[in-house]
């Protein structure tokens, strides 16, 4: 196998992959985008709430503000060891309490961002300061505790780590050159992505940009008919991944990796229990 790094930012991962089958590749996306836990906020007690905002409203914006998630994945309990309910509510091996209280003492309208939620654990707060939560008119005041616990895309998407888990392939694009009309440039032209440059007077593929392809085919449809032939090749794929902050994309890749060999690992021992293997 060979694996390339094509980009590389603090919230997004590009990697040119070689040698895998599109099924092994397509699981670890699926498990990125549902399997992979995060911190998010579940439970939410309002103990005062005098303006225009609904409790549910509140709460369910809440509970899509990302929340750094790094560490807490090896300081708190799987989510399938902690749900929701007052039984757990309080537990300090499960739950992340972020307190939230705010009065406007002024005459104009005052916005609450998730800068001003306080988290019982400095390693688990918003990831974003600058989210907007709700407004509060003349006198209007917020109190409320949130809980935030482990959980997974699968369950709700407010706990899934990227906003991007994507593949595509690896274009294949021949040039047949015999078929060409002289002086012919159009697939240069028509090209949204400058896949093609010009090169001792003949269209040739720009190396630098084919991963960049979108199979739109113009370039087969308004280029003479066999000159131009756009293709995929086989066992070559271009992963994408976009983190939303709560795990670097890095961590997100070796934790779906990690999870999908421990279902394989699951697995193979439920076979041998029920004699299918020894």
């Amino acid at each position: 196998m060979e694996i390339d790094i094509l980009e590389k930012t603090p919230l997004t991962l590009k990697l040119y992959v070689k040698d895998i089958s599109l099924q092994i590749l397509n699981a670890i996306r699926r498990v990125m985008i549902s399997e992979v836990p995060t911190m998010a906020v579940d439970t939410v007690v309002f103990t005062l709430n005098t303006s225009v905002f609904y409790d549910e409203i509140i709460a369910h914006r809440l509970g899509l503000i990302p929340l750094t998630s790094e560490y807490a994945l090896n300081k708190y309990k799987s989510p399938e060891e902690c749900r929701g309910g007052e039984e757990t509510i309080f537990s300090e091996e499960c739950f992340v309490k972020l307190d939230l209280e705010a009065e406007n003492k002024g005459n104009t309208p005052l916005t609450i961002y998730s800068r001003d939620l306080l988290s019982s654990d400095p390693d688990v707060k918003p990831v974003y300061e600058s989210i907007p939560i709700l407004v509060l008119g003349p006198g209007q005041k917020i109190r409320l505790e949130a809980y935030a616990r482990l959980g997974r895309g699968k369950e709700h998407a407010k706990w899934s780590p990227v906003s991007v888990a994507a593949h595509k392939y690896v274009p294949d694009i021949k040039i047949d050159y015999g078929k060409c009309e002289k002086g012919c440039e159009v697939c240069i032209d028509i090209c949204p992505k400058g896949i093609f440059k010009l090169s001792h007077g003949k269209p040739v593929v720009d190396k630098d940009k084919i991963i960049e392809c979108t199979f739109c085919r113009l370039c087969e449809s308004q280029c003479p008919k066999g000159a131009v032939t756009v293709s995929f090749r086989e066992d070559e794929y271009v992963l994408s991944i976009e983190s939303t902050g709560s795990l670097p994309p890095k961590k997100i890749l070796l934790e779906a990796i990690r999870v999908l060999d421990s279902k394989l690992d699951d697995f193979l021992e439920q076979l041998r229990r029920e004699g299918v293997i020894q």
